[in-house]
């Protein structure tokens, strides 16, 4: 095809290919399409690992949540060893988890390693699903298009494939904070606050919910859920003898993270460059590394929970304050394996929202060649 001096270009929008991906319809097709392969890679790969899952399989993580557990069920010491492994291998060799779920997974041990990792391996993945479906009821204004994209990209998202893998908990975290945040926007204060407790026990993390809850001033849930914790945790301490080590023991050691190069959160990035250059600031490198690492997650932190503020929309409001502390928590946390960014799909829900708010309410804005908004 010519090209008269002075014409315009054709427009790419303008040929047959893209110009069918500017239709609403065929839009929805193509993710229909997308969605059945990659939910049904999900379904396959899932029943394979189920059925293929040997005790070698087990050998990173749930081999650790079981030893827990059975020492929460004979009344031993759940962090013994931790304790004797730290300084070798303990990250990967030892239980470094709150007591609360050794005791909540004591139940699984009479079953034996293998048929305990497969029924946790079916609860995690029933957790993940449960979470994507309240996510998008929590969520409504987001169109069919929306809905479809957000699944396409849940399903295809490696670490979901790798929180599976080493059977971790990321999907149950996942399910909890959505939880909570359910109850939030419907003012169930009573039930946000056991979810909150129980989401605290399992990770720490989930605890700057409290102070994040109580600047959108909904200080009966943040209340409620610090004083259920209060009491599960002094629960789990008379049950588990020696538990209280891991705020004593645990948490001081592992709270300085990990110079391991998988550790994604400014604490791996602090912990290598101290681990490589170990001069750098002399005899001080380790403090300096450590005040660093204090002050980077008190600040990341800290600043997201300053700049949520109740006032305006409070459903949005409220969304968009629990995606920012996830992330924040991700960026600031001691240790942030790939796995554990399951988590961003608190983000990327808001931000497939806030483009779809946008987009109604900027009609004017998109020019003849923009595509079609998607059909709702």
């Amino acid at each position: 095809m010519t090209h008269r001096p002075g014409s315009a270009i054709p427009s790419m929008s303008r040929w047959f290919g893209i110009r069918r991906l500017y239709e609403p319809r065929f839009q929805q097709r193509v993710l229909l399409l997308l969605l059945i392969v990659v939910a049904g890679y999900y379904g396959v790969w899932s029943i394979v690992q189920w059925l293929a899952l040997t005790p070698a399989a087990l050998r990173f993580d749930f081999v650790n949540y079981f030893a827990g557990a059975q020492a929460a069920a004979h009344g031993s010491d759940i962090y013994d060893a931790f304790k004797r492994g730290w300084g070798t291998q303990a990250w990967v060799v030892a239980y470094i988890y709150p007591p609360f779920f050794a005791e909540a997974l004591a139940p699984l041990t009479p079953l034996g390693l293998l048929a305990a990792a497969r029924v946790w391996l079916v609860l995690v993945q029933v957790a993940f699903l449960a979470a994507l479906m309240l996510l998008l009821r929590i969520n409504p204004e987001l169109s069919r298009a929306g809905r479809r994209l957000f699944l396409v990209a849940a399903f295809a998202f490696m670490p979901v494939y790798l929180n599976f893998k080493f059977q971790q908990v990321a999907t149950l975290w996942l399910l909890l904070l959505t939880a909570l945040l359910w109850a939030a926007l419907r003012r169930r204060d009573g039930i946000g606050g056991v979810l909150l407790a129980l989401a605290a026990s399992l990770k720490v993390s989930p605890l700057f919910f409290i102070p994040m809850l109580a600047r959108l001033g909904r200080w009966r849930m943040a209340i409620t859920g610090s004083v259920l914790l209060v009491v599960l945790t002094a629960i789990t301490i008379v049950l588990a003898p020696q538990s209280w080590e891991f705020f004593t023991v645990v948490l001081p050691r592992i709270g300085l993270g990990t110079a391991n190069w998988d550790n994604g959160s400014i604490d791996g990035l602090v912990s290598r460059i101290a681990e490589l250059a170990p001069g750098l600031f002399g005899a001080g490198t380790q403090s300096v590394a450590k005040l660093v690492i204090a002050l980077s997650a008190a600040g990341v932190i800290g600043f997201t929970i300053w700049c949520g503020r109740s006032g305006g929309d409070p459903a949005w409001t409220l969304r968009l304050s629990a995606a920012a502390l996830v992330c924040a928590l991700l960026i600031a946390s001691s240790v942030t394996w790939q796995h554990h960014l399951v988590l961003l799909w608190f983000l990327l829900l808001q931000m497939l929202r806030r483009e779809r708010a946008l987009a109604l309410t900027r009609p004017a804005r998109r020019s003849p060649s923009a595509p079609a908004e998607f059909a709702a």
